[in-house]
Parts: structure tokens; C-alpha cells; sequence
């Protein structure tokens, strides 16, 4: 009895220490790389297809969209004062847009939009919160299959 409670508790103690963490502004502070799992993320959705005809679409995409994600890689870099600069490397070229961040009320990481006139380009929308789980940053909406996260550069 004691070694079932014993394990219970302990059982307890590691799933509270994975979960999510309120975010710090000293552990924001940084580079950190985006890591999309899209093959992950195609997997996914080929399973949740409404049909078979979608299911096959999804599986045949997944490799050359794989193939096209290699070749790109998004880094944010949190600066103090609630700064951020978004660089994008693809295909041997950079481009670079800052923002702003802030740790909302709840302890979580918000990217506010980036507003540019001449791009299209919007990292996040406010209501998207980064949590804090294992020393990445995961999004909400992926939380659950942390599919796309943050991870961390130095």
C-alpha cells in the first residue's frame, strides 16, 4: 500500500513539473529557433481526412512541403524592452522584422502581430499564448502534439 501511494505521489510530482511553466522574462531572453515537425503535422491531418481521396492529397504533399521546410529556417531573437527580431533564412537569403512580446497576466509568452504595410507577413496573432514545457516554448495550439515549437539557440 504504502509503495502504491509512494508511486501515485511521485507519479503526481513528475506530471506537474511538465507541465506547462509561467514564462520568465530572464528565460525569454534570447535566440530561439522555430521548429516546424511537418511531416508530423501532415500525418496528423492525413488522419483526420474526411475522405480517402483528402487522406491520399495530404500524403502526397507531405514530402514536397518537407522538402521545401529543410530549406527554411525562423529564428526569434527576444530582446529586453519587449524588442523582437524575426529572421527568416530560405534558399541562401534573409530577411529580418522586428516586433514586440510581452508575458500576459496567465504567466504566457505573446507575440504581438507584426504590422507592416508593404508585407503580409504575421508571425501571431495576440490571442496565441507560448507556454513554457520542458525548456521549449510550445504554442497553445499545439501544445497537446507539440508539433511546432521553439527551441532555444543560446
Amino acid at each position: 500500500m504504502k509503495r502504491t501511494i509512494a508511486l501515485f505521489v511521485f507519479a503526481l510530482c513528475v506530471s506537474f513539473f511538465s507541465d506547462a511553466q509561467k514564462v520568465k522574462e530572464k528565460d525569454i531572453i534570447g535566440t530561439w529557433k522555430l521548429v516546424i515537425d511537418i511531416n508530423e503535422e501532415m500525418e496528423e491531418e492525413a488522419d483526420e481526412a474526411d475522405s480517402m481521396l483528402e487522406e491520399v492529397f495530404i500524403k502526397a504533399i507531405s514530402g514536397f512541403v518537407g522538402g521545401i521546410m529543410e530549406d527554411i529556417e525562423i529564428y526569434f531573437e527576444f530582446q529586453p524592452d519587449n524588442d523582437l527580431k524575426i529572421t527568416v533564412n530560405a534558399y541562401d537569403e534573409t530577411e529580418t522584422e522586428r516586433g514586440s512580446w510581452y508575458i500576459n497576466k496567465r504567466g504566457y509568452l505573446v507575440i504581438e502581430d507584426i504590422e507592416d504595410d508593404d508585407d503580409d507577413f504575421n508571425i501571431s496573432s495576440d490571442d496565441d499564448e507560448w507556454k513554457l514545457i520542458d525548456g521549449i516554448l510550445v504554442s497553445d495550439e499545439h501544445e497537446r502534439d507539440r508539433n511546432v515549437y521553439m527551441t532555444k539557440v543560446n
